[in-house]
Order: C-alpha cells, then sequence, then structure tokens
C-alpha cells in the first residue's frame, strides 16, 4: 500500500488536480468563478488519489486527501459522481468519524457503500466508538487516543490544534467519573474568568445523561465556614484555585486539569498556576493531572516542572477541518479594488478572483469591515481587532454596511442584555440588531457569553474580537479576517498565536473547511506563516531564575522604591518558599538540566535568598496568599500594621462588610496603606478614594450601568464611548483584579498578624473581601447563584426573593429547582441561565 501511496503522491498531475479543485472551491466560497476548473472525469481521478492517500500516515498526505475529498463534494455534489460515498470513505479511513456528520448527504450514504468499504468502516468505527454517560460516540484517532488514556488513570499533556475536539473529551470523561455515586472532586483550572462560564456550562451539558445524583459545578471558592460538597466539578481559574487551598487544607481533588497550559509561561499568573498546581500535588501526589494545549513542541517540560516522570505527551498535528489561508491585496484603495489568491500560490500565478468594492478602502477599519462584509456575506465570520476601541469601530463600520434591518427576537434580546448589563449608551446595542457584535476582555462575562451563543446560533453573523479570543475561547466561525495582528501594545502576533487564531476558521461538523482572509499580507512586519505552528514553552519561574539580575534586584532590594513587578516578585515568592521547604536544590537541578544554568548562578541565588528569608519574618503560608507581591513588601505591609495596631486597636483595621456603616472610609484607608506600601505609590495621590468608592458600589452589588452612568456625569467632556470603556476596564482592572490582589495581601497579612498578638477573635469578624471584589456581591446566597452559573445581574435579582440571604451552594440550587415561577419572574435571558442550572423547564418560568 505504501508503495502506491508513493507513486501517487509522485504525480505531477496529483498536484496539478488538487490545486485546481482548492482554487475552483475558493472562487465559489466568494462568490466568483474558477477560470480552470477541473472536468469531471479529472475530478474522479483526483477522488480516486484521494482514497489511496486517505491510507497513508504522512500529514502531508492526509491533508491533501481530505481537501480533495471535500471540496470536490462541495463543488460537484452527487450529480455525476457519487462524491457523498467517496468522502465517507476517505473521512473513515483518516478516523474523522464526527465530520461525516456535516453533510446529510454524506451522513446518509452508508447504505450506499460496497460491502467491502462497509465492512473497512464498520471495523474501524466500531474500534474508536466510547460511551459516554447516557449515550455512545465514534471519536476520531486523537481523541480515541486521548480517551484510552484517561480512562486509563494516566497523565497526559496534550498539544492538539484547536478543532482537534480535546475539549469535547475532556469533559466527557470528566462527566463519566460521577457515573459511580461515591464521593469525588475534580478541579477544571482555566486562565480566564470568561472561560469560568463557558466551561462550567459545557460541564452541565456532559452530565445531562448522567444517571443518579449529579455532582456540583462550583464556579466561586467555597468560604472557610462551610463544608466541601461530596460530590463537585470546580471550574476556577488559578487565583479562585488559589483561594480555595488557602480555605480548605483538606481540598485535594482526585483528578486536576489545567486548560490552556502554556499560561505557565505567562509572568505572575504562570507562577501562581504553577505554585497552585504543586500544591494540589502535594496534597494527593496520586492525583490524576491533565495537560491541554495547542501549539506546545515541548510537551515534557510539564512533568518536569513538576518533578514527576509520569506525565505522558500526546500530540496531533492534524486539525479535524481544513484550513485556507486566502491573501487579499488592495490593490486600489479609493475604488476598493481586490486581487485575491491562495497565500501559497507561486510568484507570477494568477489571481483567483478581482474584486471592485466600488468604496474606499484606505484605513485599517475600512479594510477589515469592507473585505469582510464583502467576502463573508453567507457565514460566519470572526474579524480579527488590534484592541476594544478598534474592535468597536470596526464593528460600527459593519453595521453601517448592513444598513437598517428587521432584528430577530435574539438579536432585539442581545441589545437588551447589552444595555442592562453595560449601559443603554453601550456601542453594541447599535450593532447587534444589525447582526455585528464585537468581544473583548473587559466585557461582562454574561455579555461575552451570550454574544457566543447568538453567534453559534446563527443570529451573529460578523464578531469583530481582539486576543481575548486567544485564551482558550470556543469561537469558531467559518471565516477569519486580519490585518497586520498584533497582540498588546503594537507587538505582532507571534507565529504560535497566529496558528492558533487560524484553527477557529472552520466548525467541526459545520462546514469541511474554513478560511483565514490575510488583508495585505505583504505589508505585515512579521511573516506568521513562515512561522512555526508550535513553540518551546518556558516555565516563568524558570525564566526569572534565567533572568537571574533583574530577579536578584527584587531579591535583595535593590529595586529603586517600590515599583510593582509583579512577575518577578512572583518567582521571588515562589522560590522562597521552595528554599524554606528544602526543595529548591531539585527545583534547580532541573532547570540547569534543561537550560544549562550555570552552577554558580545557582549558587548565588540560593545565597540571596537565605538572607531574604531571615529578613522576612512572615511564614510561607501567609506569603503564599499573595505569590505575586514581594515577601519584601508584605514584610513591609506587616511592620507597619503592626507599628499601628497598639494604637489603632484591630477594629480599626479591619476592613468592614461593604453593607456596613463606615465601609468607605475603612476601604479607602486600607488601599492607601496598599499603594504606599506595595506599590510605592506617592503620599500625595488620592487614587485610594476613588478607586474605594467604585470597589463598594461593586461589591454592594451596584449594577455596572449606574457605574457607568456616574463616569459619564463626571466626564461629560469626554467622548462617550471611551469613558464607558474605560469603566469597564476600572472594574476589571482595578477592582476586580488590582483591588483584590492588594485587599486580598493586606487581610492576609493582618490575620497572622492579629493571630500573633492575642487577637485571634477579631480574625473571625474580618469580611471575605476579597472574594466580594471577585463576585461583585457581598451576601453567601449572590454569591452561591453565582457559583452555580447565574450572572450578577440575575443572581442580584433572584436572591431579593430567596428565602434567606445565607444559602449556600446545594441550598440555592434546590431552591431554584423548587421555587413557585411567580416568585423568580424572569425574562427570556434569565430563563434560559435558570434552566441551564437546574434543568428546569423554562417554560414554567414566566
Amino acid at each position: 500500500m505504501q508503495e502506491l501511496i508513493d507513486a501517487v503522491w509522485a504525480s505531477p498531475r496529483l498536484h496539478d488536480l488538487s490545486g485546481r479543485l482548492r482554487r475552483a472551491w475558493v472562487a465559489k466560497e466568494i462568490g466568483s468563478s474558477s477560470s480552470d476548473p477541473p472536468t469531471v472525469g479529472e475530478v474522479a481521478q483526483a477522488v480516486e488519489a484521494a482514497v489511496i492517500l486517505a491510507c497513508s500516515t504522512d500529514g502531508n498526505h492526509r491533508r491533501t486527501a481530505y481537501r480533495i475529498a471535500t471540496s470536490a463534494f462541495e463543488l460537484h455534489g452527487t450529480a455525476t459522481l457519487p462524491l457523498d460515498q467517496a468522502v465517507r470513505v476517505v473521512l473513515g479511513r483518516l478516523g474523522n468519524f464526527p465530520a461525516i456528520g456535516t453533510r446529510r448527504q454524506v451522513a446518509d450514504a452508508q447504505h450506499l457503500l460496497p460491502l467491502g468499504l462497509l465492512t473497512e468502516e464498520l471495523a474501524a468505527s466500531d474500534l474508536r466508538t466510547v460511551a459516554l454517560p447516557g449515550r455512545s460516540a465514534i471519536l476520531t484517532d486523537f481523541q480515541h487516543a486521548l480517551w484510552t488514556r484517561l480512562r486509563g488513570g494516566r497523565r497526559v499533556a496534550i498539544a492538539a490544534p484547536t478543532s482537534a475536539g480535546k475539549s469535547y473529551v475532556l469533559q466527557n470523561h470528566l462527566a463519566s467519573l460521577f457515573a459511580e455515586p461515591a464521593a469525588r472532586s475534580v478541579l477544571y483550572l482555566v486562565p480566564t474568568r470568561a472561560l469560568i462560564t463557558q466551561v462550567a456550562r459545557a460541564m452541565r451539558d456532559s452530565l445531562a445523561d448522567l444517571q443518579g445524583e449529579a455532582p456540583i459545578v462550583a464556579t466561586v471558592p467555597v468560604e472557610p465556614v462551610l463544608l466541601l460538597p461530596t460530590r463537585a466539578i470546580y471550574v476556577m481559574t488559578q487565583e479562585r484555585a488559589q483561594i480555595m487551598l488557602a480555605a480548605h487544607p483538606g481540598f485535594a481533588p482526585e483528578v486536576v486539569v489545567v486548560d490552556e497550559a502554556h499560561g505557565v509561561g505567562e509572568g505572575a499568573r504562570g507562577v501562581r498556576l504553577q505554585a497552585a498546581v504543586e500544591e494540589l500535588l502535594k496534597r494527593r501526589p496520586a492525583a490524576q493531572i491533565l495537560f491541554a494545549s495547542p501549539g506546545v513542541r515541548n510537551l515534557e517540560v510539564f512533568g518536569r516542572m513538576l518533578g514527576v516522570g509520569d506525565v505522558e505527551p500526546l500530540r496531533s498535528l492534524e486539525p479535524a477541518v481544513a484550513q485556507n489561508f486566502i491573501r487579499v491585496d488592495v490593490v486600489d484603495s479609493d475604488r476598493g479594488e481586490l486581487r485575491i489568491g491562495l497565500a501559497d500560490d507561486p510568484a507570477g500565478a494568477p489571481p483567483i478572483a478581482e474584486i471592485a468594492l466600488r468604496r474606499r478602502t484606505s484605513t485599517r477599519v475600512e479594510r477589515l469591515a469592507n473585505i469582510a462584509s464583502e467576502l463573508g456575506k453567507t457565514a460566519t465570520n470572526i474579524v480579527y481587532a488590534n484592541g476594544a476601541a478598534e474592535a468597536e469601530d470596526v464593528a460600527l463600520a459593519l453595521a453601517d454596511l448592513v444598513g437598517p434591518i428587521e432584528p430577530t427576537p435574539a438579536q432585539i434580546e442581545l441589545r437588551r442584555v447589552a444595555a442592562e448589563s453595560v449601559h443603554a449608551e453601550y456601542a453594541l446595542t447599535r450593532c447587534v440588531v444589525r447582526g455585528v457584535a464585537f468581544h473583548y476582555s473587559n466585557m461582562p462575562t454574561q455579555l461575552r457569553l451570550a454574544i457566543e451563543q447568538a453567534v453559534a446560533a446563527g443570529h451573529i453573523h460578523h464578531l469583530v474580537c481582539t486576543s481575548t479570543l486567544l485564551q482558550g475561547v470556543n469561537l469558531p466561525a467559518k471565516n477569519i479576517f486580519m490585518f497586520r495582528p498584533e497582540k498588546g501594545q503594537h507587538t505582532p502576533l507571534s507565529g504560535v498565536d497566529f496558528w492558533n487564531l487560524a484553527g477557529r476558521a472552520g466548525r467541526l461538523m459545520k462546514e469541511f473547511q474554513g478560511n483565514i482572509f490575510l488583508i495585505d499580507y505583504s505589508d505585515w512586519r512579521s511573516k506568521p506563516l513562515e512561522q512555526e505552528t508550535d513553540a518551546d514553552i518556558v516555565p516563568a519561574v524558570e525564566g526569572g531564575v534565567l533572568r537571574s539580575a533583574p530577579l536578584l534586584q527584587i531579591i535583595n532590594r535593590l529595586t529603586s522604591g517600590n515599583a510593582d513587578e509583579p512577575d518577578l516578585e512572583a518567582v521571588f515568592v515562589q522560590l522562597l518558599g521552595k528554599f524554606r521547604d528544602g526543595t529548591l536544590p531539585s527545583a534547580l537541578e532541573r532547570i540547569q538540566a534543561d537550560r544549562a544554568l550555570p552552577p554558580q548562578s545557582a549558587a548565588t541565588l540560593e545565597t540571596a535568598l537565605r538572607q531574604a528569608s531571615e529578613d522576612v519574618q512572615l511564614p510561607q503560608h501567609v506569603l503564599q496568599r499573595s505569590p505575586d507581591i514581594s515577601a519584601h513588601k508584605q514584610q513591609m505591609l506587616y511592620d507597619w500594621l503592626a507599628n499601628r495596631l497598639p494604637e489603632a486597636g484591630p477594629l480599626a483595621l479591619i476592613p468592614k462588610h461593604p453593607k456596613d456603616y463606615g465601609a468607605y472610609a475603612s476601604y479607602a484607608d486600607a488601599l492607601q496603606i496598599c499603594h504606599r506600601t506595595l506599590l510605592g505609590l506617592s503620599r500625595t495621590s488620592n487614587f485610594h478614594r476613588f478607586i474605594a468608592l467604585i470597589a463598594l458600589w461593586w461589591m454592594q452589588g451596584r449594577a455596572l450601568p449606574r457605574i457607568v452612568q456616574n463616569q459619564l456625569e463626571r466626564n461629560a467632556e469626554k467622548e462617550r464611548r471611551l469613558v464607558v470603556r474605560d469603566t469597564l476596564e476600572l472594574v476589571e482592572r482595578h477592582v476586580r483584579f488590582q483591588c483584590v490582589r492588594l485587599l486580598g495581601c493586606y487581610q492576609a497579612v493582618l490575620g497572622h498578624l492579629l493571630v500573633e498578638t492575642g487577637h485571634a477573635q477579631a480574625v473571625a469578624s474580618m469580611p471575605e473581601v476579597a472574594l466580594y471584589l471577585e463576585m461583585g456581591a457581598a451576601d453567601r446566597t449572590t454569591i452561591s447563584l453565582m457559583s452555580l452559573g447565574i450572572s450578577r445581574p440575575i443572581a442580584t435579582r433572584l436572591s431579593a426573593g430567596a428565602p434567606s440571604r445565607s444559602l449556600d451552594v446545594s441550598d440555592a440550587l434546590a431552591w431554584l429547582a423548587s421555587a413557585p415561577p411567580a416568585v423568580l419572574r424572569l425574562g427570556i435571558s434569565a430563563r434560559e441561565e435558570v434552566d441551564d442550572v437546574t434543568g428546569r423547564s423554562t417554560i414554567e418560568l414566566r
């Protein structure tokens, strides 16, 4: 068979026919006609070759077989050739059985297959069929290999393209663990709050067919005074996981999933992620750990990082959907004349099509909006924008091109959600009623989720995204449009990020192929098509050690002032912990073995840490509560509080509950101390007062539109769209991140001081301020509802009608499931949220 495959691949005619088929398919996609389409006889020849190449193990052979078969079917159908059967045979031989359901004709063609081919398919599919809770499923080769390892209890590090279907397997594996009634807990670590909601909802869907008691899917840390549920799946960021670890010494899940695991290389948050996994392994050394990520070449890094040798690498470079890279060159910007061709066309090749838009296509916004509007008319499209402001500009331009239309009920509902979750003047309210939306990191989670659902349901045709899309958000589309894409401030998108984004073009079981339109690619500062699809990652702790000079400045307190450098400060705290527990030598040995760390560097680092350990009196468990704040700064904060305690007394230092009298003053005082000792801000700065007010409003449950309106009134001279965006950033970056970080450190240090000085009883009165800031709520019932997946605005409304403001997660779920419909009084979106959580029929919730 291999000789036959090699002979077919060596034929110049094969590559000529494959290229012509591909160009004809792209021409059809953009509404043009091919200048040299293959004849029916040539199509038959190409498909015969594809059926042979599908037997190969070579990735290039397999991708060509897939593209030939699917392009031929979508160009010619079944009118002259049995291409439905041919596609089915090719997909079966590729092991891509889920893709058979992409087109009904292919899905229904099994009974038409000749007996020999039918037998072949049945035998292969039977080997890849697995039992899921309440049903069975046929997996791809990669999915089946992953499933087999997971069911065997092995630790696995996975690298696979975005469309490979790894999340589907992971989530169904976790659901199957709860088929038995035994007590069990799972932790699913995700990099962002946006992904918490998405993964939690997917997990609830996976558990829907489970017989018996389903586990609670919890997304919020359980308060220290509450018992942990006996059966639970926790979906959390590393920050929330660390809160859980600090609050519950017995928290030790049997299974830990680290999604987007390459995040261990990303600064302070990477250090937090590694620290959380290390602590989980200390508590349960036999825990099954699964690392999942796209584009990681050195999968062995995860086992080496943790000092364990049984993490098995599993890699797939074969996406379940094919992608086409299409160049769109603007040859006349005044008239909008475009030349379109494949990115890998040889020099001098004729264009596939030339299109005249007959409107100016000069600026970045005009290029992205005009070209996406013209070439993505009949599909779901993602347009990549360089930042939130540009995303809004492009979305508004696309909405203007669409023009006034009769909005669907779903679009009207999405406009209402945007107005109620942000503000009536939010730019999104003008776009969604024309089938256009934007999506960026500072938007409220429930709004991002509503947008993603609208895209999946076909109510949004153009979605303008920023680099948030690279953080694991499961949002594929038929087409992606890019023009000089960047991540961060003027940094071209890396090759790995580019390929990660490109992998979202084409949706498994919806399209066979997806398109990435590269606008004026010759003008891009970097050429990601020429870069690797994967890369080695360096854990942030290792990266800090290798940058020994700046790290030693932090450890030896040689930096000027109290400049905030959380990435290196996090490495310092982590290494100090390793020094204190005696694991530093083995950790440095692992780095030396992989990175050739000079022995003298290791010795210098150990000496500096020994001195720091003597200078810092705080125990490690206190320092670890704020792992991205220097141990020296935390000691400074401790000293400041210790000096003030005798005169002020403990009650004056403890931040008040958000609903208590004097709460604002207590937060302003605490933040002022943090700003000076931890951030090094000037004594004349009054920023702490402003942030304390916004933080208090947020914790008290004040609706975001009211906060936005307040800012609009305070900044009447500024452009209103800018004020809305700035307010979203104020809440997300300063309140829900920086305030959580600073006040969390303040309370951890203060709590230790109070215990040391005989005021332990005062610690019990200390409110969970960091949790209240994270959630935007200050009563247990509202937080429990949010932990179940209810959005903040709806949870705030629901808690007002709850029998108590102190319901834990189990009690809140029971109340939601049994409350009379009149008590809930919910709108469409809110009813859907409750239905997702409880399984209760939305018809009842009038």
